[in-house]
């Protein structure tokens, strides 16, 4: 049996419906979903004020109930999917190892294009920053590489003068010598 053809069957509906493959939302039926909503809600909120001014408000309370019932409760129920779907991971910084790689290939490319510039060594400092910031946010099979980024935006900055403050967190190296006892 395909796996794919596995993972695909255990998906939500909402999951087929609104996300692609990799979990991301699909904006645009998002959005088209929210508009057709608004446009038969309004529609029929319209025809049944009218039928309730033609001299029958029982129209007008059946709309109320049915709209409530079955749409404005499903629309919930897709915005309720919608926040609870993505969870940080334990011990990470919620970001998928996709999501990871291009943070840090942003901030390389920003690292980069900063070099020469008059005011290099301020953007340089703040990107090492934002780097080591990631490596230490970052689930650990993603921590290397955002370390291996932060040190070399620390080099870039460090050629260009900025003095580079490292956290302490858990993607800085430790200082050399005896480990503390416990």
């Amino acid at each position: 049996m395909d796996p794919h053809r596995t993972a695909a069957r255990r998906r939500s509906p909402l999951a087929r419906a609104f996300a692609d493959r990799q979990g991301d939302l699909r904006t645009p039926v998002l959005a088209g979903a929210v508009v057709g909503v608004a446009v038969l809600l309004t529609l029929g909120m319209f025809i049944a004020l009218l039928a309730a001014g033609a001299g029958s408000p029982g129209v007008l309370a059946a709309w109320v109930t049915a709209a409530f019932i079955f749409i404005k409760l499903p629309l919930l129920g897709v915005v309720w999917w919608i926040l609870i779907r993505r969870r940080d991971a334990e011990g990470g910084g919620g970001w998928t190892s996709r999501e990871c790689r291009e943070i840090l290939d942003y901030l390389e490319a920003q690292a980069r294009e900063a070099v020469g510039r008059p005011d290099a060594a301020a953007r340089l400092a703040y990107f090492a920053r934002e780097a080591w910031h990631v490596a230490d946010t970052a689930a650990d099979t993603d921590t290397p590489a955002a370390v291996d980024t932060a040190v070399l935006i620390e080099g870039m900055a460090a050629e260009a003068g900025a003095p580079v403050e490292r956290p302490a967190g858990r993607g800085a190296p430790r200082p050399a010598g005896p480990e503390p006892a416990a």
